[in-house]
């Protein structure tokens, strides 16, 4: 099985994961003759999808292995199965779904740049979604609500360690579909793996204190300014009366908020003196995200409390290990092997060795009662 990951975890029902392997394959060929450039997409995607296109194989294989187990347990046929790709970013997870011939596949992304130019490269080579949702999970309810659709399975990679509150979004799971459903969120900001906690700490301290230069396929939505700075000018704007200490104070008080929580913060601390607001996870406490949008720098999360708000919805939840797709030598596909082996023989402590982890879950249907 060329695009699934060596020595990993997979279904028991062979004729999917032959089926999501062959249509990897046929993705793979018409990727590979795509030219970004004659495409009216945005910079940005011209630089992000491309650097997919630069690792195809091994993307193809991650984006497999979430495909195959976000359908695989669902007792709905595949021409009736209705796949949602949430935070979908440059869309390849949808345009494999598509290849798949899954009835109804939804893509979304917040990023209305993200969502244009997916739909514009899944016509380029004929398998566009159904469907595409500008906006966040909110918009995705509402949609669905009014066209009267009912996911069967959402999935994504590198999308749960961005979004605001994500426990309030895990809470609203229930409310896309009253039938059966599957949820699959894979992410690389696994906080078990040393030398990725060790690198996403790094970057979040740059974020925080250091300004960026624009840079070709940069995202427009994105501040340039370090984190420290923006918080600064929108306290100072919310009580200009503070002292620089007080404000010195509030920055360090408010980092990891979105603008409405520092306003809180602000009024709070103005009112009594006091901030009671804190972070939800302080045993990682580089953690910060950009105070206009809320946008979380590679979240470090308590995964095991994320599986246990699914549960608290009804959910059967558990964190799944990771594995490492094949590389371009030689050399480094014999390392990712030997350390896929390793995982999957090492339990819950193969976590301290893979480079992505994952939130999955099962909910039966809900009584109409």
């Amino acid at each position: 099985m060329e695009y699934m990951f060596k020595f990993c975890n997979l279904p028991d029902d062979k004729s999917t994961v032959k089926m999501v392997n062959e249509a990897a394959s046929r993705l793979h060929y018409k990727l590979k003759g795509i030219n970004l450039e004659t495409l009216e997409i945005s910079d940005y995607n011209k630089r992000y999808f491309g650097s997919l296109l630069g690792n195809l194989h091994s993307n193809l294989q991650k984006y497999a292995y979430i495909l195959v187990w976000s359908i695989t347990k669902i007792d709905v046929p595949l021409n009736k199965l209705v796949f949602l790709d949430y935070g979908g970013g440059s869309g390849m997870l949808s345009l494999l779904a598509k290849e798949c011939n899954i009835g109804t596949v939804i893509y979304n992304d917040i990023y209305d740049v993200s969502a244009r130019d997916a739909e514009l490269i899944g016509k380029a080579i004929g398998g566009q979604a159904d469907y595409y949702i500008p906006g966040d999970i909110d918009e995705v309810i509402n949609f669905l609500k009014k066209n009267s659709i009912n996911c069967n399975a959402i999935a994504n990679y590198d999308v749960i360690e961005h979004i605001y509150d994500i426990e309030e979004f895990l809470r609203k799971m229930s409310l896309i579909s009253n039938n059966n459903l599957r949820v699959f969120f894979s992410s690389g900001a696994n906080p078990y793996n040393p030398f990725i906690k060790r690198k996403l700490v790094k970057n979040h301290h740059i974020c925080e204190l250091v300004d960026r230069e624009q840079v070709f396929g940069g995202k427009k939505r994105d501040p340039l300014e370090a984190y420290t700075k923006i918080r600064r000018k929108l306290i100072k704007s919310l009580n200009p009366n503070l002292s620089e200490d007080q404000v010195a104070y509030l920055v360090t008080a408010t980092r990891g908020m979105i603008e409405y929580d520092i306003k809180k913060s602000v009024n709070e601390f103005s009112a009594s003196g006091t901030v009671t607001l804190k972070q939800k996870y302080p045993q990682y406490p580089s953690n910060t995200c950009d105070p206009y949008t809320g946008n979380w720098a590679e979240h470090l999360m308590d995964i095991y409390q994320l599986r246990n708000v699914l549960q608290s919805e009804n959910f059967q939840a558990d964190i799944w290990r990771g594995y490492y797709g094949d590389s371009n030598t030689l050399l480094k596909c014999l390392a990712a092997r030997s350390l896929n082996l390793l995982i999957k023989s090492s339990g819950r402590r193969g976590l301290f060795f893979s480079p992505f982890f994952t939130l999955c879950g099962n909910i039966a249907p809900r009584s109409s009662n």
